[in-house]
């Protein structure tokens, strides 16, 4: 069980970075006006699945009874963290280049700030 603890906690640390790379990669290629390719859009499907991997951790741990400080906010974040690039793509992939780039860099820096309020709901 403290297995799935401490991984449910390391895995923020990667979901941060993987976010915070691409809200740049996102940032340079709207301000350059290059549309957004392949590679940033598979990058930001493998955020989406450790997102999906720490909820998954997160959901097992409340099952076992380990709740966090604020359980509900804690849940509420996590859900809207898998949500927001889905979301964001889907109203972003019939939009010129620049905003393209400038939507997705939004999204994943609000996926690295709920993310960090997610932590803050957990501790004490």
């Amino acid at each position: 069980m403290e297995h799935i603890l401490r991984l449910h906690a390391n895995l923020l640390f990667t979901i941060l970075l993987v976010f915070s790379v691409l809200a740049l990669w996102a940032l340079i290629l709207g301000l350059l006006r290059h549309p957004v390719g392949v590679w940033l859009r598979s990058g930001m499907a493998i955020g989406v699945l450790l997102v999906l991997s720490e909820c998954v951790l997160g959901v097992i741990l409340l099952v076992r009874g380990l709740l966090p400080l604020r359980p509900e906010m804690h849940i509420l974040y996590g859900i809207i963290a898998l949500l927001t690039i889905p979301i964001a793509h889907s109203s972003a992939r019939n939009r010129e280049p620049r905003s393209q780039g400038w939507m997705y860099a939004f999204a994943c820096m609000f996926v690295c700030i709920i993310a960090l309020r997610a932590v803050e709901m957990a501790r004490p």
